[in-house]
């Protein structure tokens, strides 16, 4: 499959080593990264109109949750992003602009229709056949995708492409019927998964790699929403304007993470205080901030804030420990506005079919898997859901042998503002 995928690619090759590069567990790290620089300017008849799309992302989710089987199983994921309250696809001024000007009303209109600029815009060089996509990057040369292996980017593994063609009419009409307005929900699309602005990408297989994928964004990767390259570039190609061959540039968002070990609520209400403090030792495993950048212009101010509050952060609870650490909410809290707010956000990345949730608390446990298995995969271990106390991290030269409980692991959520 991957051989196929890649048939076009006119240049693969490694990019240098990164500062980190963990082998704790007996597995690879995010030590490489594959570039597919390529000349995007292929199809289509107006090599002079702008880029037509403007997208991002409002809310972002990170799950530190870890183990062998993980990866097969749809409740878990290492990044969930999507656009749900603000984000979503917009057409640009600039190509709002360009195209009254290029085009001449159809009689009996007596301005530019909609009609007019969603046939024009698919014969476009810089729009032509593209499609949004969310891979891990590299921060400044965005045609470098990374992963655990350095192997050739897999579809649905290391990249993963959202929706279909921005071209394709069913995907236009909501759009283009906005002028400007941005719009996340697209009706007309072929399947369910279509309708949405939602990706996931999943490295989870064991400790080592989770730890070596936060330092990596934490330092030289970013989470990026880009936009595939005309007929004939690589699947994995970030669309770059078709007048340049800086590489540095793509159309698209970079969101650069930050990872600590930060306090979650739920070791506040074991403490039963807001003032208290992780241990020293503990896992930097809470996303407690995004940085928005435009890559299209990246020395520029994007203008757009991201808040990683506190209050979204959810421990992840064992079945077994739920009763004590994560009890159910009552029904009655469903009539506070406030409350239903927060569920509604949580629930986007975490389906009730998947996942019981607490508001009251800030802990979820999940309805399969588990994320405290033992090496051999046949037992839970316990569980330090309380972050002043030092836990058990499983690598190399972080392991403490006179600790007994594994480190809680958390979803955190973050949105744009």
């Amino acid at each position: 499959m991957r051989s196929n995928l890649l048939k076009s690619l006119s240049a693969v090759f490694a990019c240098g080593l990164l500062v980190f590069a963990f082998q704790n567990c007996g597995k690879a790290g995010f030590d490489s990264a594959i570039d597919t620089t390529e000349n995007l300017a292929s199809v289509g008849s107006d090599t002079a109109a702008p880029f037509a799309f403007n997208a991002t992302f409002d809310q972002i989710t990170y799950n530190s949750c870890f183990g062998a089987g993980l990866s097969t199983n749809a409740a878990y994921f290492t990044v969930k992003a999507g656009s749900y309250d603000g984000g979503g696809v917009n057409l640009t001024s600039n190509f709002i602009t360009y195209v009254n000007s290029k085009l001449k009303p159809q009689y009996p209109s007596t301005t530019v229709t909609v009609e007019q600029m969603k046939s024009y815009v698919g014969e476009t060089v810089e729009n032509n056949s593209a499609t949004l996509q969310m891979a891990l990057r590299t921060r400044g040369a965005p045609q470098q995708v990374r992963n655990p292996t350095g192997s050739n980017p897999a579809l649905n593994v290391d990249y993963v492409n959202l929706m279909t063609d921005l071209t394709d009419d069913r995907i236009m009409e909501p759009v283009f019927r906005s002028l400007g307005g941005v719009v996340n929900y697209f009706p007309l699309a072929a399947t369910a998964a279509q309708r949405v602005m939602e990706a996931k990408i999943t490295y989870n297989n064991d400790e080592g790699v989770a730890y070596s994928l936060r330092n990596d964004l934490s330092n030289n990767g970013m989470l990026a929403l880009t936009y595939t390259g005309p007929t004939g570039t690589s699947a994995f190609a970030a669309r770059m304007p078709s007048s340049t061959t800086d590489t540095s540039i793509a159309y698209g968002r970079g969101y650069t993470m930050l990872f600590a070990a930060d306090i979650a609520p739920l070791t506040q209400a074991i403490a039963q205080s807001t003032t208290v403090a992780p241990n020293s030792r503990n896992p930097n495993n809470i996303l407690v901030g995004i940085q928005e950048t435009d890559l299209a212009n990246p020395a520029a101010n994007s203008g757009a804030t991201w808040s990683c509050a506190q209050g979204r952060r959810y421990a992840i609870v064992k079945a077994a420990d739920s009763a004590t650490y994560c009890p159910a909410d009552s029904i009655d809290r469903m009539g506070d506005a406030n409350y239903r707010r927060e569920l509604e956000i949580v629930r986007r990345h975490l389906p009730a079919s998947q996942w019981d949730v607490s508001i009251d608390r800030r802990c979820v446990v999940p309805k399969s898997g588990t994320c405290y298995n033992n090496a051999a995969g046949t037992a839970e271990e316990a569980v330090e859901y309380d972050q002043r106390n030092e836990c058990y991290q499983g690598l190399q030269g972080l392991a403490n042998p006179a600790i007994a409980k594994r480190c809680a692991q958390y979803i955190s959520i973050c949105l744009r503002n």
